[in-house]
C-alpha cells in the first residue's frame, strides 16, 4: 500500500464518514427495531382486545342457548302430570293411562318445537319413570338403587333442584344400542315435590344433540386458524368444536378473572389465549390461536421498516459523505497550504473567509507564516549587516601590529621634539583602535564603549580646540554590562560633524549612560545648528527603511537595524531636533 492510500484511510475525512455513517445507521436502526416492536405491541394489544370482544360476545350467544335448555328442563320440572306419575297417585288404571297420554303428548310437544332435543329421561323414585326417545314415549321402571349410587346421579340431587351442566360426553343413561351412546349434550335436574320443596321425587335428564354447539364453537372467528373450546371448573374441555379434546384437560393455566387475555407456549407454538366465564353455567369460553397468524399485519410493518432503515442508511451514506467532504475541504486547504510553506513558499495565504474554527484556524496560519517571513528576513538582513562589519573588521585588522608600532613610532617622535598636539592625538588613535578591534568581538562592556569614546573625544579635542565643550556621565551599575560595540562613537561623531563644526561660536555636547529598570539609555545632545524640518522627516524615514538609502545615512541605518535585529523592534534610535537649537539622539535597548 502506497503512503497516498495510507494517508487517504488515516484521514480526518476518511474517519468522520465512518463517524457520521456508523452513529445515523445505529441510530436509524435502533430507531427501526423500536418502532417496529412497538408497532407489533400494538397491534398484539389491539387483536388481543378485538379477540376478547368476540369470545364475550360468543358467549352471550351461548347463554341464551344454555338459558333456552335451562327453560325447556323448567317446564319438565313443573309439569303436574309428570309429578302425578312419578308418585303413582292414581284412581284406576283407565286414569295411569290418561296420564300417560298427557306425558307423552307434553314431551312431545317440547321435543318438536326444535330438533336438537334427543333424549329425555324422568326417573322417579317412587312409582314410575319415563323415557323419550327417537323410539317414542315409554314408562319404564323407577331408578334402581345401584343408580341412585351413581356420581353423577348424586350430583344431581346435591344441586338441590339447580341445573347441572355436563357439557358434550357419553349419556349418563346407557343403552344396549350403540348409536344410542354417541357423545350427547347433557344437563341434569333435581325434580321436586310441589307440595313438599325439600323432597326429591327423582331426577331429569336431558340430552341435545351436540352439533349447534359445536357449529357455534366452530363460528367463532379470529381469522388466525384458531380454535374455540369450553372448560368447566377442573379445567376439563366439555365442548369443542369436532370432539377432538372432549373430557380432556385444556392444558391452559387461566387466572380466576372471569374475562381476559394471556400467551401461553402450547406445543412448541406461542399462541394468545382468550376466555370469557358463563354467568350461567360457570364455564369458560376459551379461544385460543397462534400469535404469528394474529399478527400478520406487523410482518408487513417488519418489512416496511426493514425497506425504511435500508432507505434511510443508503441516505446516511450520502449525508456522512457529503458532511465528511465538507468537514475535510478546509482541512485538505490547511495541509496543502503547510506543504507549501514547507517547501519554502512563505508568501502562501489562505483566503477562505470562515467564520468558525477553521477560520480561527486559518488565520493562525497565516499570521504564522507571515511572522516565520519576517523572522528569516531579519535574519537574513541581520547576517548581511554582521557581513558587511565583518569584512570592514577584516579590512581594519589588516597588519594591525605594523599599525600600532607605527603610531607608537609616531608617538613618541612627538614626545622628543615635544610637539604634544601630535603625540596626544597619536595616542588616543592607538587606544582607540586598540579598543575598537578588541579582538573581533562584537560585545564590550559599558565601561570599555566609554574608554572607546575618550580616546575618539581625545584626537577630536585637538582638532576642534575650543569648539565645544564635553560632559560625559556614566551610571556605575551599569558599567558591567555587555553591549554592542559599534553603536555609541557614531553618534558622538555625527553630533560633532553635523551639528557643532558648523555652529558659529563655541558648543556643548552632553553624553549620558543612564538605566531605568533594566533598559538603557544613551542620549548625545549637542547644541548646534540642529536639523531642518525637511531633512529630519527624510532621516526618520531613511532609518525605520531596511533599504540602504546613501552613504552619508549609512551609520543611523545601520545602528538602527542592528539595535531591532539584536534586542527587538520596540527599541532602536529616536532623535529630537529644533532648528538652530540642537539635537537630542537617545539609544535605547535593554541591558543584559
Amino acid at each position: 500500500m502506497n503512503l497516498h492510500a495510507h494517508l487517504k484511510w488515516r484521514s480526518i475525512g476518511y474517519k468522520l464518514f465512518i463517524l457520521f455513517f456508523a452513529s445515523m445507521s445505529v441510530s436509524i436502526m435502533l430507531m427501526g427495531y423500536l418502532s417496529y416492536h412497538k408497532a407489533n405491541d400494538i397491534i398484539s394489544s389491539k387483536v388481543s382486545q378485538v379477540a376478547l370482544q368476540t369470545v364475550q360476545q360468543a358467549d352471550r350467544r351461548l347463554e341464551l342457548l344454555m338459558n333456552e335448555y335451562d327453560n325447556r328442563s323448567l317446564l319438565i320440572f313443573a309439569n303436574k302430570e309428570i309429578q302425578k306419575g312419578i308418585v303413582g297417585e292414581y284412581r284406576e288404571s283407565y286414569d295411569q293411562s290418561y296420564n300417560n297420554q298427557q306425558i307423552a303428548k307434553f314431551l312431545s310437544n317440547l321435543v318438536n318445537v326444535k330438533n336438537d332435543m334427543l333424549n329425555i329421561y324422568i326417573l322417579g323414585e317412587r312409582s314410575a319413570s319415563y323415557r323419550f326417545t327417537n323410539n317414542g314415549f315409554a314408562e319404564i321402571p323407577m331408578v334402581s338403587i345401584e343408580e341412585q349410587d351413581q356420581d353423577w346421579y348424586k350430583q344431581i340431587r346435591a344441586a338441590n333442584g339447580q341445573v347441572v351442566w355436563y357439557g358434550i360426553r357419553s349419556p349418563l343413561v346407557k343403552s344396549n344400542n350403540d348409536e344410542d351412546n354417541k357423545p350427547v349434550f347433557v344437563l341434569g335436574r333435581s325434580i321436586k315435590n310441589f307440595d313438599n320443596l325439600d323432597q326429591s321425587l327423582g331426577v331429569l335428564i336431558m340430552e341435545f344433540d351436540p352439533e349447534p354447539i359445536q357449529q357455534f364453537l366452530s363460528e367463532v372467528d379470529f381469522q388466525a386458524q384458531g380454535h374455540t373450546f369450553i372448560v368447566d371448573g377442573n379445567d376439563t374441555v366439555v365442548a369443542d368444536s369436532n370432539g377432538s379434546r372432549l373430557m380432556r384437560p385444556s392444558g391452559l393455566k387461566l387466572p380466576i378473572e372471569d374475562s381476559g387475555f394471556l400467551n401461553e407456549v402450547v406445543d412448541g407454538k406461542e399462541v394468545m389465549v382468550v376466555y370469557d366465564q358463563s354467568k350461567i353455567t360457570n364455564w369458560k369460553l376459551v379461544g385460543m390461536a397462534p400469535i404469528q397468524n394474529l399478527v400478520n399485519d406487523s410482518r408487513e410493518i417488519g418489512y416496511y421498516t426493514v425497506y425504511l432503515v435500508i432507505g434511510f442508511s443508503v441516505v446516511a451514506i450520502a449525508l456522512a459523505f457529503l458532511v465528511a467532504k465538507q468537514m475535510h475541504k478546509p482541512v485538505r486547504m490547511l495541509l496543502w497550504s503547510m506543504r507549501m510553506a514547507r517547501e519554502g513558499d512563505f508568501d502562501v495565504q489562505i483566503t477562505n473567509g470562515r467564520s468558525d474554527e477553521f477560520g480561527m484556524l486559518f488565520h493562525s496560519f497565516n499570521t504564522m507564516v507571515t511572522r516565520i517571513k519576517d523572522l528569516i528576513d531579519e535574519v537574513y538582513i541581520q547576517k548581511l549587516l554582521k557581513k558587511e562589519t565583518q569584512l570592514k573588521m577584516m579590512a581594519s585588522q589588516i597588519n594591525a601590529h605594523f599599525v600600532y608600532n607605527t603610531l607608537d613610532s609616531i608617538h613618541w617622535i612627538s614626545r622628543i621634539y615635544k610637539v604634544d598636539e601630535i603625540s596626544t592625538m597619536i595616542f588616543g588613535l592607538s587606544k582607540y583602535l586598540r579598543i575598537s578591534l578588541s579582538e573581533g568581538n562584537d560585545f564590550v562592556t559599558v565601561k570599555e564603549s566609554a574608554d572607546l569614546l575618550e580616546s575618539y573625544l581625545s584626537i577630536q579635542k585637538v582638532r576642534y580646540q575650543d569648539k565645544f565643550t564635553v560632559s560625559m556621565s556614566i551610571d556605575p551599575a551599569i558599567l558591567h554590562y555587555r553591549v554592542l560595540k559599534f553603536v555609541f562613537q557614531p553618534l558622538v561623531e555625527n553630533a560633532i560633524y553635523h551639528g557643532l563644526e558648523n555652529k558659529r561660536g563655541s558648543g556643548r555636547l552632553d553624553i549620558r549612560w543612564r538605566m531605568e529598570g533594566q533598559i538603557l539609555y544613551f542620549d548625545v545632545e549637542d547644541d548646534g545648528i540642529g536639523i531642518e524640518p525637511d531633512k529630519m522627516a527624510e532621516l526618520t524615514e531613511v532609518i525605520a527603511s531596511e533599504e540602504a538609502a546613501g552613504e552619508h545615512n549609512f551609520a543611523l541605518r545601520n545602528i538602527n537595524s542592528q539595535i531591532k535585529l539584536t534586542y527587538g523592534k520596540d527599541f532602536g534610535l529616536f532623535i529630537e531636533s529644533t532648528t538652530n537649537v540642537g539635537t537630542k539622539v537617545t539609544l535605547v535597548f535593554p541591558l543584559r
